[in-house]
């Protein structure tokens, strides 16, 4: 039974990092509604390189770009970098400061289900804003301090990382792939500092308790989840808006008001 709660802990982080229904907010659920021990600082990093390394896979064009961009001193044609930079910087240097205090206070479930419907009408009136022909990486400086500052807002459980930044960028005018591309893309450098700061815990506490097989089972379940996750999101918004996740994200905030 305890190694089923690893399974389960990378399967909730694959599918719902990369989309808009909030990872933290499930993972919070999950840990509340069970009785089973906390899973540690060590597998939470697990799971969450799991799920950088899938966004990795999938994104490696990209990447390849930005390394040869960087490489063949190329980074100030474009600019795409200093602009993800920019867009990066908003919740990294808010999350150095509230990181902890959030993590300790604000994990109340009435919490995760307000936030969970309101930010999902949110989504729901952004992606109302009429389509323009804009590319993620033609994305101006001023946008990208904006979907940045919009990413801050995933410091509330519930919220949606994916969500809030998507939410931006539909708000910006771009169309659903390019917004939903760029919320992956700004998810590498947001995951690998959440990962820091875990480490920086780590080492901090005297007492870290480490289970190798079990946080290496949820790091590869959580990499193929969220792998699938990504494909399967891509694919369905070429062809669907993000309703259906709204839809779920407002049941799911009422039916955790009158039940739980």
């Amino acid at each position: 039974m305890f190694e089923l709660q690893y399974f389960l802990i990378g399967i909730i982080q694959g599918i719902t990092e990369f989309l808009p229904i909030s990872s933290s907010g499930h993972l919070v659920l999950f840990a509340q509604l069970t009785n089973w021990q906390d899973q540690g600082l060590f597998t939470d990093i697990a799971v969450h390189f799991g799920t950088l390394f899938a966004v990795i896979i999938y994104l490696r064009k990209d990447i390849y770009y930005f390394l040869t961009n960087i490489f063949q001193f190329k980074i100030f044609e474009d600019q795409i970098i200093f602009k993800i930079i920019l867009s990066t910087l908003p919740a990294i240097i808010l999350g150095y400061f509230i990181y902890d205090y959030v993590s300790l206070y604000f994990r109340s479930i009435q919490l995760i289900a307000l936030s969970s419907i309101v930010f999902a009408i949110i989504l729901f009136f952004a992606d109302k804003v009429k389509m323009e022909i804009k590319s993620w990486n033609k994305i101006t400086y001023m946008e990208a301090l904006i979907v940045g500052l919009f990413q801050v807002l995933a410091f509330v459980p519930g919220a949606s990382r994916a969500g809030v930044t998507i939410t931006g960028a539909r708000l910006l005018g771009y169309d659903r792939l390019n917004a939903a591309r760029f919320s992956m893309i700004l998810s590498m450098p947001i995951i690998l500092a959440s990962m820091t700061l875990s480490l920086i815990n780590i080492f901090k506490d005297k007492y870290v308790e480490v289970n190798l097989y079990q946080s290496f089972s949820a790091a590869i379940i959580a990499f193929i989840t969220a792998l699938l996750s990504i494909t399967f999101l891509m694919n369905f918004i070429k062809k669907f808006n993000f309703n259906i996740f709204i839809i779920y994200r407002v049941l799911l905030g009422i039916l955790l008001l009158l039940f739980v």
